[in-house]
């Protein structure tokens, strides 16, 4: 072989590493402050870590401008949640680099912060307990990145996503702010409303109410600690050391809705939602939800079918499916859900155009 054909093979390589190569996105973690999260009852940090996804011709074509999708976690978790090493497909920076290199769908802005209480979670909504999260997300964390990010800064470029508790604070971000959010997702989304295995006769209200201090909480297990969670999002107090009411109380030996933090709840489950936030719904792109049919927790499939009726009698175009999976196991990997269906859904229907 001569020496010039092995200085063009040699060089051929090098332009399929470059190819290769160009086909990786990076992943950048920051700490953004929150004006909205200041000198909260509970004590929460201000300051919080945000994980950004920019994708692979993002460092290479400085002058363009991508979509953003908002990703938000569940209870107990955080914004790593999203970026552990498990592998190929297994987590947001491989899913989309290997999903963008395979045309499953294009070039995103992932944008995942870390919205975990002292105690689990901020369920995404404005609390005079743990901070006004809701203002948090929508108003200063968008606004931040859109300063500091190429991003389209318009609504019909912005959608938002999320599982379980991350699942509900799409739909009901989405639901107040069509301004910002043109597409919304939904993945097992967690309390849509009363039913199946949450309800006043959950053994973990009683639970709650006998306890005196938050570690009497603990050894409650995953109900327990949830419904302090939700009642400091739902029915916060300025009174320690719970910082809530609960919606039930114990009346006669038997458990009786409690007001006015019964209403509360009501009042911020999506099911109830739908009537006042209608013609908010109307505006939006794109809204889908699913749950998987053996869920664990056994209140999602049923208040998500639940969410499914109230939309429809109200006229609000939407998709619901069930799939044969769990709260998690059909999320990841080259044929779950992130990549076959959620991440291809926001590519459809967000403009990602040059603004």
């Amino acid at each position: 072989m001569s020496l010039k054909r092995i200085s063009i093979l040699f060089i051929l390589v090098l332009l399929g590493s470059s190819s290769a190569f160009s086909q990786t996105g990076k992943i950048i973690r920051e700490i953004v402050h929150g004006v909205s999260l200041e000198k909260t009852a509970t004590g929460e940090s201000a300051d919080r870590n945000v994980t950004i996804y920019l994708p692979p011709s993002y460092d290479s074509a400085p002058g363009k401008r991508y979509p953003v999708v908002y990703l938000l976690h569940g209870i107990a978790d955080t914004d790593e949640t999203w970026t552990q090493d498990k592998g190929d497909w297994n987590n947001i920076k491989s899913l989309m680099d290997l999903g963008i290199a395979e045309n499953k769908f294009g070039e995103m802005i992932i944008i995942i912060p870390d919205e975990k209480t002292k105690w689990f979670g901020s369920f995404y909504v404005n609390s005079s307990a743990t901070g006004n999260w809701d203002d948090f997300t929508s108003k200063e964390l968008v606004s931040y990145v859109d300063r500091k990010y190429r991003t389209l800064a318009q609504t019909a470029s912005r959608g938002i996503t999320g599982h379980s508790m991350g699942g509900y604070g799409a739909i009901t971000l989405g639901m107040k702010h069509p301004d910002i959010y043109s597409v919304v997702y939904g993945m097992n989304p967690a309390l849509m409303g009363w039913g199946g295995d949450f309800t006043i006769d959950n053994p973990a209200f009683e639970s709650v109410l006998k306890a005196k201090t938050l570690d009497d909480l603990l050894p409650g297990g995953i109900y327990t600690i949830g419904s302090l969670t939700v009642a400091q999002a739902f029915s916060p107090n300025s009174k320690p050391p719970f910082f809530a009411d609960f919606p039930f109380a114990m009346v006669d030996g038997k458990l009786q809705p409690s007001e006015p933090a019964y209403s509360k709840w009501l009042e911020n489950f999506p099911v109830n939602m739908v009537p006042k936030y209608k013609d908010n719904l109307k505006k939006l792109k794109g809204l889908r939800f699913d749950s998987g049919y053996d869920d664990e927790f056994r209140f999602i499939p049923v208040n998500s079918r639940a969410l499914s009726l109230v939309l429809t009698s109200n006229g609000i175009d939407h998709v619901f499916e069930e799939y044969n999976g769990d709260h998690r196991n059909r999320m990841w990997g080259r044929g779950g859900r992130l990549a076959t269906e959620v991440l291809p859904y926001f590519w459809m229907l967000l403009e990602h155009g040059t603004k």
